[in-house]
């Protein structure tokens, strides 16, 4: 009995010690796709990411909202002006030679051919006048004030003309010996012309400015 006993007792103790069975690994850490290591949670009140980090995260090298410089805007319209003043340039009257013809006093024929010169320079300009309104420089530095400039001189321009030609057409009518009388119109030209040089002036020194900024023609007074 005590044989039995005791070989019982040392089953048991001996099942104890072989075929207990061995503790469960401790689980794995939950990984995210590809076996990576889940993200960390995010810090700040309610979740929200530190300002040390969103201070690392934003971009660097952004160009300044404040940068500004001229646009296409500008350039087109610098260009149209341009344009106008090639064109004016190229249609420009022979006034003052069609002056000295009449001061000459030729025969009626030639005072003649010479208002109608002036006729011709002063639709010219009343055309010009009327397409330099159309334009818009509004995006070009100092372009409003070239082209007040550029009106006022084509506008005395016009005037002068206008005058000259009646003038010729005075002239024509009176006949004249040696040298042409000097009339009203003739005397209202004369006094005008000193003011639409300084308007001419005025503009080429504004237009110049522009016209180096964006690789135009410069102009000289005798060519406005």
């Amino acid at each position: 009995m005590l044989a039995i006993g005791g070989g019982l007792l040392f089953a048991l103790q001996g099942g104890d010690k072989d075929d207990r069975a061995a503790p469960a690994p401790a689980s794995a850490p939950a990984t995210g796709p590809d076996n990576l290591p889940p993200a960390p949670a995010p810090t700040g009140t309610d979740g929200a990411p530190s300002a040390a980090a969103s201070a690392s995260g934003s971009p660097t090298g952004t160009p300044s909202p404040t940068a500004t410089g001229p646009g296409p805007a500008a350039g087109t319209q610098a260009q149209a002006l341009d344009s106008l003043l090639s064109e004016g340039e190229n249609a420009k009257a022979p006034i003052g030679s069609a002056v000295a013809k009449v001061t000459s006093c030729p025969p009626k024929a030639d005072i003649e051919s010479a208002a109608q010169d002036f006729d011709n320079g002063a639709s010219q300009r009343a055309a010009l006048l009327a397409k330099l309104s159309q334009l818009t420089v509004t995006d070009v530095p100092g372009g409003a004030d070239a082209v007040n400039s550029l009106k006022s001189a084509w506008q005395l321009s016009a005037d002068i003309d206008k005058a000259y030609a009646s003038w010729a057409r005075a002239v024509a009518a009176q006949g004249c010996t040696g040298r042409a009388p000097a009339t009203p119109d003739k005397k209202r030209a004369d006094e005008l012309n000193p003011k639409a040089t300084q308007a001419k002036t005025d503009f080429m020194t504004k237009w110049n400015v522009i016209a180096k900024n964006y690789g135009l023609t410069p102009r000289t007074q005798d060519r406005i």
